[in-house]
């Protein structure tokens, strides 16, 4: 009975993407859309089975339980704690994880509880997102569908990712809708509701993921201000583009310091170190407080459920609610005060040492060409710790070679639609960058990377010439063939220069 539900919910989903117009692309039947769909559906159990049975847990059924409770708290008439609601790391305002909580609680209204149809809906809402990617692809490049397809719909990263109930579907929805209501930014004329739609759609991004709107929004502007002009001294235009977005972040960081990109960067770089690290967080009206994960018995001391003290003469770390800039390393407790838990997390398999970046300028410039590699690569082969880290490692060494294929049979047409190329590319960088700033744990980043593949794959797919990479590439078995010693003469190759 449990499937029952969710089951019902899908085959309305697919009917949908049967019947209405904003499925319907040229030379993309209706059943392939549907096939796509089911994949997703296929890899959302296999996200669900994977964190049931290989760990011990995930954020979508944090999300899940945490909107249980929040009903509780707003209709049942008595208190249920929250972990994720009442996190004190993230800044209140532009809390994802509230963001999340709420969809949540709203899907509840549909799902009667059932966190299978809960999984549906979020395949569904990048379904639609992947869709509109699709075809606002598909209206600078239409020779390119079959590797559009294939780089949307069947990377495993977004394929895995994006068919959870996570933050990512829910951003592949919001930025597909966004890139196709705008035509990358490109679109001259809009209606009232295109508008309202997309104004609705960035308030929303605002909430789910905000450095990814502040790249996207820049782009898109940048893109509007080359619809409006000429495609020339295109390269010129983003340049200046994100030189006044610099200065802009410097006026906002002069007027008020909280505003400070770079130091909320490194704040977040810091968090995620922390995190990564693991351990127990807790808190009271004053301070938050981190103790070591392998600590948590020898240190936390519970005086019920849900209140905790300190073991005096014990080492933590520290901040206070009011600054959380300011980390106090506590060697000899002498605190009585009563806490309560926020949130526990188990250390990282995998890490990447990150270099402490202080909030300059310099630090970050320096830091970047090193980010974006550490991002692309990782995890290596000489990283593997699990079967699916060799998954993720073998998608890099394609993403890779992808890349390399550009560059070598780069393909001159291309740069007819260079707004396009240079509006994937940017987003694509400026994601990878930032990524692997304030990433160290390897899981969390090949999972953050996801939307950035959204824009690099298609990318590399549209600039690669076809005419050029087939006769080369042709000799590829030709010369494995050889090397292995096999008899006899191959002639089918011969003719390719």
């Amino acid at each position: 009975m449990q499937l029952l539900l969710p089951t019902l919910y899908a085959l309305l989903f697919i009917f949908l993407i049967c019947k209405m117009n904003f499925f319907v692309i040229p030379q993309v039947s209706a059943i392939k859309l549907v096939v796509f769909f089911v994949l997703k559906l296929i890899a959302g159990s296999f996200v669900f089975w994977v964190y049931t049975h290989h760990y011990s847990g995930s954020d979508f059924f944090t999300y899940f339980s945490d909107s249980t409770a929040l009903i509780k708290n707003t209709f049942g008439g008595h208190a249920a704690y929250s972990a994720a609601w009442n996190g004190n790391f993230e800044n209140v305002l532009f809390s994802s994880s509230r963001v999340m909580i709420v969809l949540n609680a709203i899907l509840q209204l549909f799902s009667g509880g059932n966190f299978y149809v809960h999984a549906v809906f979020f395949c569904f809402f990048s379904f639609i997102g992947l869709t509109a990617l699709l075809k606002a692809f598909l209206v600078h490049f239409p020779n390119r569908r079959t590797s559009l397809i294939l780089a949307l719909f069947f990377i495993p990263s977004i394929l895995f990712w994006g068919s959870a109930a996570l933050k990512e579907s829910v951003i592949i929805g919001i930025v597909g809708m966004l890139v196709y209501l705008t035509d990358f930014g490109l679109r001259k004329k809009y209606t009232f509701w295109q508008l309202l739609l997309i104004a609705i759609l960035l308030l929303l991004l605002l909430f789910v993921k905000i450095y990814v709107l502040c790249v996207l929004l820049v782009l898109l502007l940048i893109n509007a201000v080359v619809a409006r002009t000429s495609t020339h001294f295109l390269l010129l235009k983003y340049s200046a583009g994100m030189l006044l977005l610099g200065l802009f972040a410097f006026a906002a960081a002069a007027l008020n310091p909280d505003y400070n990109v770079l130091r909320l960067i490194s704040d977040k770089q810091a968090k995620a170190i922390s995190e990564a690290n693991g351990g127990v967080f807790l808190a009271n009206q004053k301070h938050f407080v981190r103790v070591d994960y392998d600590q948590q018995k020898q240190i936390v001391v519970p005086e019920n459920d849900s209140i905790f003290h300190l073991k005096p003469g014990s080492s933590y770390t520290r901040w206070k609610l009011d600054n959380m800039r300011d980390t106090t390393f506590i060697t000899a407790s002498e605190d009585t005060s009563a806490y309560r838990l926020v949130y526990s997390i188990q250390p990282a398999r995998s890490v990447i040492k990150l270099k402490r970046l202080k909030p300059k300028l310099a630090d970050f410039i320096a830091y970047s060409p090193h980010a974006f590699v550490n991002t692309l690569i990782h995890p290596t082969v000489f990283e593997i710790t699990s079967k699916y880290h060799l998954l993720i490692a073998l998608e890099n060494i394609a993403i890779i070679i992808l890349i390399l294929l550009a560059i070598i049979f780069f393909d001159k047409t291309a740069l007819k639609k260079k707004e396009v190329l240079l509006f994937c590319l940017f987003f694509a960088i400026i994601l990878f960058v930032l990524i692997g700033i304030t990433t160290p744990a390897i899981g969390a980043m090949v999972r953050y990377k996801t939307i950035a593949l959204l824009f690099l794959a298609p990318a590399c797919f549209m600039m690669i010439s076809v005419e050029k990479a087939m006769p080369k590439l042709m000799y590829i078995p030709y010369f494995f063939i050889r090397l292995l010693g096999a008899p006899g003469s191959i002639t089918n190759y011969e003719g390719y220069d």
